[in-house]
């Protein structure tokens, strides 16, 4: 038996590998399974998409002039307009803003607040002398003569004085005042020192106070908000004049006071000075305004109708104010309704492209959550290329206007190759389809540029169309020349088209874009291509033409170990190429497909009767459903296979499908001998399904009638078409060619091939011998052979043709 215990040496690595196996299976099934995954890939593609149009790219510049350039075109008023003058308005507001006189707010009473702390501050220390003489005459005793307080008992009072008049003193200006005995006089030269100085005014910056010196100030009395205005800036003391005037204004009154005093009392005044007049920004900002409000912006009426600007004619400041003005009346979008109508743009779109297109196409319809998938992400892709390029000229160029002349880079992109991609995997008409909603997408990032929509659908087009020839690296150099000579004359249509007055060098320049554009999209594809095979698991030609190369690992392995299944094989694919090339079929698809059609029977060689060549038949010791479970199995094993060496996903169907769901008809007959009642023919059918396309018909086709021929004693043509004719009866009876789509014209035309390729192969042959006398009775042997039946039918039974079942008569002839 073949079953074994190799697996019970499996590591805990393996097994955690098995399990996270398991689970991405599970969810890749549902992934590919999921109704609910196209939705979410639709509003998935519409936020993205309106995400990245930006309000620059919505808002279109229609007239890019400036002054001194030359009208390409009439202008005419669509309606009526009334134009504002931004530049007189703006003059004559800033006229009034001019003649509003700045506000300076009075602080009156600074002065009175800094008297009181000053007196307050003597106060303190004056009482300490008054003390003694007022207790005793309230005692009635005769005067004493009490000594003063010493300087330490005064000292004591320090903080408080500091306190009161806001300012630190040192220990010896506070000794000069204790020996002055803090004398009242002391107090009253402070007080009107001070008022000399702040009644003339003190502020904060005079450099700024000077700047409205030509038009003055309105000074406000913070108290009683009364107002005047002042045109003699000068009088006002700043912070160091007022200073230098302390000194000044104290000197007539300090004459007869010592050194010592004078500089401490005038300290004392120039620590105490403080600004009185402060800049009120707020008052004179709102009245600024309120003078502006009262200035009506100046307007020039346009009737509908009205010639703006003349084709030829220079653009002057009038013109230009009036196309600035018909630039923003036009229809003004917000950010938020312009990302609302591109939103629902992109979502109608793609909805009605879906249905109309994609939805029940054919070549989607199995795994069409995969394809849906490779067509979102290749959207998404190239959307994201064309906004990277407009990005990166807007970088470059912030006020790029979306013309032809100034934005032709857009032919550079190599949107093409999406096109190119998509045709090698889905077949052109779904990449024509797909080429349209990428095309109005990506005009949609350019401003909705009717000449950019033209441009892509064109060359997209024709880009996949030229990619639908046999995918070698020649094809794919020549499709890219082609579509760069097109992309070129592109450029010079739509050229002519959009300028008025086309510049060769502007022509040049979009020729030599164009074509770079398409050679650069041709490159884009070939690099691509192997990537997407891999991510998505598609089989495209150049796949196909690898695998078809017989030096590839298990074709190898066949020919080595299986040399009657690989000879087999070799002409199945033989026969399957030629019947798909007669009926227009994918022969590459169908002869790689025989190639690899019975690699299962790897698994076990020696079962099946191609490789016996010892003569023994291991089926003879094995009851019919264990041979019929063999052959099976080989489909099975086959799949394994496939899947391990990545063959893609159209081999294996050509493995699952060859056999469709016929009845291996000996197996099934000898166990009807047995004599056993619970035989069941389910049981010695394959499990399918039947074939889904052509090409898996013709290499079921071509498998049966190869075998079955190689079993003929005499293949004779006659023989050979009889038994072609009577094969492909009991396929086409069975049921087996009913979900494909091979006609009668098709298999007319497939049983032509066969019997072409199968009489050349079979054909007879002229035998040289040494001896004359041996040819002569070889001629005699040959005589007797032909009445000699054919020992095998292949496992089909002589009389079977006689079943009810449709006779296609003339079938090959």
């Amino acid at each position: 038996m073949w079953y074994g215990i190799s697996w019970y040496p499996i590591s805990l690595t393996h097994m955690k590998k098995t399990k996270f196996s398991i689970w991405l299976e599970t969810v890749t099934s549902f992934i590919l399974s999921t109704p609910y995954l196209l939705w979410v890939m639709l509003i998935g593609i519409t936020v993205m998409f309106t995400f990245f149009q930006t309000p620059e790219q919505q808002h279109q510049t229609i007239y890019a002039y400036e002054i001194g350039d030359v009208a390409q075109r009439d202008v005419k008023a669509p309606r009526d307009l009334l134009v504002e003058d931004r530049e007189v308005s703006e003059e004559r507001r800033n006229q009034a803003r001019d003649m509003v006189r700045m506000v300076y707010d009075l602080d009156a009473e600074l002065l009175s607040r800094i008297q009181a702390d000053v007196e307050a501050a003597m106060a303190i220390g004056r009482a300490l002398f008054e003390t003694l003489p007022a207790q005793n005459s309230r005692n009635g005793t005769a005067a004493q003569q009490i000594p003063d307080p010493t300087f330490a008992m005064v000292l004591e009072t320090k903080p408080l004085f500091e306190e009161k008049l806001g300012l630190e003193i040192s220990e010896g200006a506070y000794s000069i005042l204790h020996k002055h005995r803090f004398d009242p006089d002391i107090t009253q030269k402070i007080q009107t020192i001070l008022d000399k100085v702040l009644s003339n005014g003190v502020v904060a910056n005079k450099e700024i106070l000077l700047e409205q010196e030509h038009k003055g100030i309105v000074l406000r009395n913070i108290r009683s908000n009364e107002e005047q205005e002042v045109n003699n800036l000068k009088v006002f003391y700043g912070p160091d004049q007022a200073k230098a005037m302390v000194r000044i204004v104290g000197e007539p009154l300090l004459k007869k006071v010592n050194y010592n005093l004078t500089n401490l009392i005038v300290d004392i005044c120039q620590r105490l000075l403080k600004p009185n007049i402060f800049m009120n920004k707020n008052e004179t900002q709102a009245r600024i305004s309120a003078a502006q409000a009262t200035i009506n912006p100046v307007m020039y009426q346009i009737k509908a109708g009205e010639m703006i600007l003349r084709e030829g004619e220079r653009v002057t400041k009038t013109n230009l104010i009036k196309l600035n003005a018909l630039q923003e009346q036009a229809v003004v979008k917000t950010v938020y309704l312009s990302a609302t109508g591109v939103a629902l743009i992109t979502f109608t779109l793609l909805l009605v492209s879906y249905f109309l297109f994609f939805k029940h196409h054919t070549a989607l319809e199995k795994d069409h959550n995969k394809h849906m998938i490779f067509l979102a992400l290749g959207l998404i892709l190239y959307l994201g290329v064309v906004k990277l390029s407009t990005y990166l000229v807007q970088s470059a160029d912030p006020n790029q206007a979306w013309d032809l002349g100034s934005a032709s880079f857009f032919m550079a992109i190599p949107l093409p190759a999406a096109a190119m991609i998509c045709c090698l995997f889905l077949g052109f008409g779904i990449a024509v389809y797909f080429s349209l909603v990428l095309s109005v997408l990506a005009s949609i990032s350019f401003g909705g540029s009717f000449e950019a929509f033209i441009f892509f659908l064109l060359s997209c087009s024709m880009a996949a169309f030229w990619a639908q020839a046999r995918q070698t690296r020649k094809n794919f150099i020549m499709a890219g020349v082609k579509l760069a000579i097109f992309n070129s004359f592109l450029a010079v249509a739509l050229g002519f088209y959009s300028l008025a007055q086309p510049d060769p060098m502007i022509l040049a320049r979009e020729v030599i874009i164009a074509f770079c554009g398409g050679i650069f999209s041709a490159v884009l594809t070939i690099g691509f291509c192997p990537l997407i095979e891999v991510i998505f698991d598609y089989t495209t030609e150049a796949k196909l033409l690898e695998l078809a190369n017989l030096d590839q690992p298990l074709i190898k392995k066949l020919m080595i170990e299986a040399p009657g299944t690989y000879n087999h094989s070799v002409i199945v694919a033989t026969l399957a190429e030629a019947a798909a090339s007669a009926i227009h079929a994918n022969s590459l698809k169908a002869k790689v497909m025989a190639y690899y059609h019975d690699i299962g029977k790897l698994d076990k060689i020696m079962y099946f009767i191609e490789n016996q060549a010892d003569g023994k038949n291991r089926h003879d010791k094995l009851s019919p459903s264990m041979s019929a479970l063999i052959l099976i199995q080989h489909v099975k094993k086959g799949v394994g296979l496939a899947k391990t060496h990545k063959l893609g996903d159209e081999i294996i169907e050509g493995i699952t499908q060859h056999h469709g769901t016929s009845l291996i008809k000996f197996f099934y007959n000898k166990a009807l001998k047995s004599g056993k009642d619970n035989v069941e023919e389910g049981n010695f059918r394959y499990p399918g399904p039947k074939p889904q396309t052509r090409e898996t018909g013709i290499v079921m086709l071509a498998d049966v009638v190869e075998a079955a021929v190689r079993a003929l004693d005499r293949p004779t043509p006659s023989r050979i078409r009889g038994r072609v004719k009577e094969l492909i009866n009991d396929i086409f009876a069975d049921g087996q060619l009913e979900e494909c789509e091979l006609t009668l014209k098709d298999l007319h035309q497939i049983a032509k091939s066969f019997n072409n390729i199968l009489t050349s192969i079979y054909h007879s042959r002229i035998e040289y011998t040494d001896k004359p006398q041996e040819k002569k009775k070889e001629k005699h042997d040959s005589a007797s052979d032909t009445d000699r039946q054919p020992s095998k039918t292949n496992g089909v039974h002589p009389n079977s043709a006689q079943k009810d079942r449709t006779d296609l008569k003339r079938l090959g002839l």
